[in-house]
């Protein structure tokens, strides 16, 4: 979508990628519990086929791939924008078509960039509480049973307790950090070699 973006503005796209980053997170997860609600059309077919969002793994990733999408997708465009058209022009003249010129000559020459990009949605991802306490508040299933998503639990802690949330906050923070500091360095390392 970024560099569909980045080669033809199309206004509605480009408000579709943004809605995400320009409504409060809640309203996200509010969506997603009545999109799958049993009451819905949409909801009675997701269930129909086994998909639960609410309290699931799967409603966790998805509010966390669409709060954070928006972060990636702009960062991909820039990235794209900025790119030196050349290479990209001479591969359309030589008869290759659009996906074939972007998966042979614009992806390995923006791969660095596009997993830093994505390293910092991921970042700010993890950070994510607003959607996440409405649609998953505990995950159902899988190794950690009935277990809150980091930012929902930290949050119960200092709703309850307060001194106590101070470690997991920290810990989440430093998380954070160390992914910054990976992309960068990521980044500054095998972006300048073009890998």
């Amino acid at each position: 979508m970024a560099y569909f973006l980045s080669r033809r503005r199309n206004p509605f796209l480009e408000g579709l990628v943004d809605v995400p980053a320009s409504i409060p997170h809640p309203i996200v997860g509010i969506a997603l519990v009545i999109l799958d609600s049993p009451y819905t059309p949409t909801g009675q077919f997701l269930n129909s086929i086994g998909l639960n969002l609410f309290d699931s793994y799967l409603g966790l990733v998805t509010a966390l791939i669409i709060v954070s999408t928006p972060i990636y997708v702009r960062a991909a465009q820039n990235l794209f924008e900025g790119m030196n058209r050349g290479p990209e022009m001479f591969s359309r003249t030589l008869g290759a078509d659009e996906l074939t010129t972007f998966i042979r000559v614009v992806f390995p020459s923006s791969r660095a960039s596009l997993v830093s990009a994505a390293l910092t949605a991921m970042a700010r991802a993890m950070s994510e509480f607003g959607s996440i306490a409405i649609v998953a508040f505990y995950v159902q299933g899988g190794p950690f049973n009935l277990v809150s998503p980091a930012s929902v639990y930290i949050y119960s802690q200092y709703e309850y307790y307060f001194r106590s949330s101070i470690p997991e906050a920290a810990f989440l923070l430093i998380i954070s950090l160390v992914i910054l500091i990976i992309t960068r360095i990521y980044k500054r390392t095998y972006g300048a070699a073009g890998i």
